[in-house]
């Protein structure tokens, strides 16, 4: 989900890399020098220096300066998963191009983008992964860009306030998702076999596990990927969902509504009465 245009920075600041440290300590050996000897040579060196310092820096804040950056999230995340997405960052300025920022994400989730160049008055698009640790509500808001341009003296980074909120749903049992129709319980109930029974009601994509005998070739033909025959019969399954006591029962549950939902399935829930019990029950209706 795109988010509105960032305000400006929060705060500033600057940290000297490795290659950074190296030259304050030539430029601390080079003063001593110079004020102990009065060589001509040696200040000339040292001012040089400083200058490089100084345009490093000028550099650095002029590259960070008025860029904006957006979020886009994918319209389903889950818990414990990595959610695809990606930033966008915005560049306004008339001229100047902005260099070698990195944008990250710092309240939650984690994601991380690296941008070579952005043009002036454009834009520019990379992925990026989220990873949310609960369920529920979250509310990612600060973003930072660094940037190390021009020379990799320093790290500069502006914190940016880039407020959203999504609904993270709860994480999914992954080894039922590739279970079969009876779900997971002693109170479950096989699915009454359908296949290949009533009118044709339309295609799906191929999934695991599909027979081979029910692919329409025809549509498969022209599209390059295979798709499968769907009769009425399968088209009208509705699964009930019964979810179990605590985040186990929750997981579960979730698995079993992600898997039948891809199937066709139409799905409901029914609230769990056995508090002894961390299995799924799930009941078919045709």
């Amino acid at each position: 989900m795109p988010d509105r245009r960032a305000p400006p920075p929060r705060w500033n600041a600057v940290r000297p890399t490795a290659a950074g440290v190296w030259l304050l300590l030539v430029l601390a050996g080079l003063t001593f020098g110079a004020v102990n000897t009065g060589n001509n040579l040696v200040y000339l060196v040292l001012s040089t220096l400083l200058g490089v310092l100084v345009v490093n820096n000028v550099l650095a804040e002029w590259n960070l300066r008025g860029l904006t950056v957006e979020r886009v999230l994918a319209p389903e995340l889950f818990a414990q998963e990595r959610a695809e997405g990606r930033f966008i960052l915005k560049n306004p300025r008339r001229w100047g191009a902005a260099w070698l920022v990195t944008v990250e994400e710092r309240d939650v989730g984690g994601a991380l983008a690296r941008f070579g160049h952005v043009p002036a008055g454009g834009r520019a698009e990379e992925p990026a992964s989220w990873t949310f640790p609960v369920r529920g509500p979250a509310r990612p808001e600060r973003i930072r860009l660094s940037s190390r341009f021009p020379f990799g003296l320093v790290t500069r980074w502006h914190e940016i306030d880039v407020p959203a909120e999504v609904l993270v749903y709860p994480a999914m049992a992954r080894g039922m998702v590739g279970a079969g129709d009876t779900g997971v319980g002693d109170a479950s109930q096989a699915r009454p076999a359908r296949e290949g029974v009533g009118d044709l009601a339309g295609l799906r994509p191929y999934q695991d596990g599909d027979p081979v005998r029910r692919i329409h070739w025809p549509t498969t033909a022209r599209t390059g990927t295979p798709w499968i025959v769907l009769r009425a019969a399968e088209a009208g399954g509705h699964v009930m969902v019964q979810v179990g006591p605590g985040e186990a029962g929750i997981r579960d549950a979730c698995g079993e509504v992600a898997l039948h939902t891809r199937r066709g399935d139409a799905v409901g829930d029914r609230k769990s009465t056995r508090l002894n019990s961390s299995h799924l029950v799930i009941s078919y209706a045709v």
